[in-house]
């Protein structure tokens, strides 16, 4: 199955395809932008698909980030998704922007991804790289669902985990780092940040992610099904 996975939740506005019967990234496209998601994410599926041979019509399923993320850069990416796929009625998987993230750091057996979203907040979930079976490859699972937590929830599950190393991933590890010392805690004692080129949003996590779910389910949504996971309009609206 050829899968087409867009992330526009973030800066980054990125497209990938995955070929997942030979388990190969045909092509990836990202850039980081300052213009709206809007004016370069079809142009740049266009030009995807064009370096890669193919056409709408050989994308077999589409994939997309739903959240947590920018209000306005979710709804683009669901939209253009929705777009490509309803004139085929093709299957159309959305995907935690945190668990797309984890499918594309480096492996470790506790990671922690992390999205500032504003002052001490942050959306966060827990995964870990895991190997069950030796002639199994090994794959990332979810340990917690995503949340909104503090700086200080999370520092707290750090402190109750008691591991040697937690691999933190995510656009917002500089700014979790810097609270996280200004706590008092030793960041290089526990917390190892990812390379900067790989904390940022990827349409290719996008697409490993919808690959796994492919793998787990026999049916699959639709354009119809998919819906936002914004997070913050029940967690982080200030009070007036």
């Amino acid at each position: 199955m050829r899968i087409l996975g867009l992330d526009t939740s973030g800066k980054i506005a990125s497209a990938a395809v995955l070929d997942t019967e030979r388990d190969l990234l045909l092509g990836e496209r990202s850039l980081y932008t300052t213009r709206g998601h809007a004016q370069v994410i079809l142009p740049m599926v266009t030009e995807l698909l064009n370096e890669c041979g193919m056409t709408l019509q050989d994308v077999d399923c589409y994939a997309v980030s739903v959240g947590p993320g920018s209000y306005t850069g979710l709804r683009i990416g669901i939209a253009a998704v929705q777009g490509l796929a309803f004139p085929e009625n093709k299957p159309c998987i959305g995907v935690s922007t945190l668990e797309a993230m984890a499918e594309h750091c480096i492996t470790a057996e506790h990671m922690l991804v992390v999205m500032h979203a504003r002052a001490d907040l942050f959306y966060s979930a827990w995964f870990s790289f895991r190997i069950h079976d030796c002639d199994d490859a090994p794959q990332v699972e979810r340990e917690t669902p995503d949340e909104v937590q503090t700086a200080a929830d999370i520092i707290q599950k750090i402190r109750e985990l008691q591991a040697e190393r937690i691999v933190i991933t995510g656009d917002g590890t500089e700014e979790f780092l810097r609270q996280y010392e200004a706590s008092g805690q030793k960041k290089r004692s526990v917390l190892i940040p990812a390379p900067a080129y790989m904390r940022q949003q990827s349409a290719t996590g996008v697409c490993a992610a919808a690959s796994k779910y492919i793998g787990l389910h026999s049916t699959l949504p639709t354009a119809a099904d998919l819906t936002a996971s914004y997070l913050q309009a029940v967690n982080i609206t200030k009070k007036s």
